[in-house]
């Protein structure tokens, strides 16, 4: 299937441009400050993740260093006399004196803010009204510049490296463990920072899910996904060491990280030949996938997405297969997800969401299968909303596997 190039109408990397953006939108939220402290957050804004609080006006600025001053101010874009150092909150404060601003609403991100930080912060800011503006934030975020999408496809073309890891590994009677490891070993080399990031409280996952056979139809309650079954009980997905046979799917879904943006991709591989009935699972997965794509452009809302992959999923006779895990008779309530400085971000592709896709958005399209226990497909990946339509970010292959 060819992919389109980058459209026109991605914007060039402006990163002071950013904090101008939220300026922007402050006066019309009602909000008087934003104070930020997320390491992502900050990373965004200002290019470094030193532990620090970026405080922000409609007017003005700073960032304020907690900790590695020196490494702070030699990687961040922003100007070196909107940094200074601090002690914490009670500084933020005393500068909010300075600049003349004694009360009113304060914004931070709520949704992701330990409780015992934010009683600390309503102490501090007692004259404040603190309201979340995590939104405000995952908003502006959705709209990758040309910087961000060049970082996406480092991330895709260090996920691509595992794949040809798997290409010259995988065989019968290997542990789903030491192909996970492969993986992992190849993405670092390839780049990967080792970590991903899930916007979520006490969200806890190994390198990622790989599942073969059996375990492909075994899922973990903190995904809506194949998960895999893990090592133990204390982490339930992700590669276990079940020994993969000959015949069986093996669904690898291990995401990677360059320079602070994820690429996630999934593919299917099977030991040998596969079987018919997974062959023509697969083929009308893909028929779906590659139709969806072909429909993905600025002006589409996100249950338009969902709604046309159920369509396609009947017209190919797949309907009673499509978007079910585990057995379960009921459907996903989404086909994919949004990507960048976290692993699964706005805008959700749910068949309820009415947002609109624009130009320089990120998504997945994430579609599985299941007929039984151990017929099992996934296809996933990574695609750029531009002008022209969406570009496949993620270069692996996209057939079904076989080794």
């Amino acid at each position: 299937m060819k992919s389109n190039r980058m459209g026109m109408g991605i914007k060039s990397f402006q990163p002071l441009d950013r904090i101008s953006y939220i300026q922007g939108k402050m006066s019309d939220s009602g909000i008087d400050v934003i104070y930020l402290t997320y390491s992502k957050s900050v990373y965004y804004y200002t290019g470094t993740t030193q532990p620090a609080i970026l405080l922000i006006t409609p007017e003005d600025y700073r960032l304020m260093v907690i900790n590695g001053f020196d490494f702070a101010i030699e990687e961040t874009w922003i100007n070196p006399d909107k940094v200074s150092p601090c002690r914490g909150a009670e500084d933020a404060k005393e500068l909010l004196k300075r600049w003349k601003i004694n009360s009113g609403t304060l914004g931070t991100e709520l949704d992701i803010l330990p409780t015992t930080s934010y009683f600390q912060l309503s102490k501090i800011f007692s004259e404040f009204r603190i309201v979340d503006i995590s939104h405000l934030v995952l908003e502006q975020r959705k709209v990758k510049d040309a910087k961000e999408v060049e970082n996406i496809r480092e991330a895709c073309r260090s996920v691509n490296q595992g794949h040809e890891r798997i290409l010259e590994v995988l065989r019968e009677g290997m542990t789903e463990l030491e192909l996970s490891a492969e993986i992992e070993h190849a993405h670092r080399r390839a780049g990967h920072e080792g970590l991903y990031f899930i916007r979520q409280f006490d969200f806890f996952m190994g390198p990622g899910p790989l599942a073969s056979g059996e375990n492909l139809s075994k899922i973990a309650g903190r995904v809506q996904s194949i998960t895999g079954v893990g090592l133990s009980h204390a982490i339930p997905l992700g590669a276990s060491a079940k020994k993969i046979k000959k015949g069986e799917m093996v669904v690898v879904d291990i995401p990677t990280y360059y320079n602070g943006y994820h690429s996630d991709q999934s593919r299917t591989y099977v030991v040998g030949k596969s079987p018919e009935s997974c062959r023509l699972l697969y083929e009308g997965m893909k028929e779906i996938a590659d139709r969806v794509i072909m429909n993905l452009r600025p002006g589409v809302t996100c249950s338009d997405i969902y709604n046309m992959a159920m369509k396609f999923a009947a017209e190919v006779n797949m309907d009673s297969y499509f978007m079910r895990l585990g057995g379960n008779p009921r459907k996903l309530s989404f086909v994919g997800h949004g990507i960048g400085l976290e692993l699964n971000e706005p805008p959700l592709l749910h068949k309820n969401n009415q947002e609109i896709f624009k130009e320089g958005n990120v998504v997945t399209l994430e579609l599985e299968m299941w007929k039984s226990v151990g017929e099992v497909v996934k296809l996933e990946d990574t695609l750029l909303i531009t002008s022209n339509g969406a570009e496949i970010l993620t270069i692996s292959p996209r057939n079904l596997h076989e080794v």
